[in-house]
């Protein structure tokens, strides 16, 4: 089965707002032309704020088995890495998996 997946790392700038780096037009990642009921990525990241502290640093829209999944992966103030998955068309969370974050090796 073909694997559809757009990738774009999102770094917090200034508060809530957000940068993104996108190899098609911006408007095309936050808004598809044609969406087939796709949630639009604010209120993911919105929800992602909500269940984790921390600084958003990628998302991941990906199509899984059929299913469209949005991937969200969080920094968290105490060093672990946290990646949850939604549903891209109802906001489901569907998982959530929590890993330490190694620290870099000293020279």
């Amino acid at each position: 089965m073909k694997s559809l997946k757009w990738t774009f790392a999102v770094a917090v700038l200034l508060g809530p707002g957000i940068g993104v780096a996108s190899a098609g037009p911006l408007e095309d990642v936050f808004y598809p032309a044609d969406s087939n009921g796709v949630l639009p990525i604010e209120r993911i990241l919105d929800q992602a704020r909500a269940s984790v502290a921390g600084t958003i640093t990628e998302v991941e829209l990906e199509q899984e088995h059929g299913k469209l999944i949005y991937e969200v992966l969080i920094l968290t103030p105490d060093n672990r890495k946290v990646e949850i998955e939604f549903d891209a068309r109802t906001g489901a969370e569907l998982s959530r998996e929590v890993k330490k974050n190694r620290p870099k090796k000293e020279d």
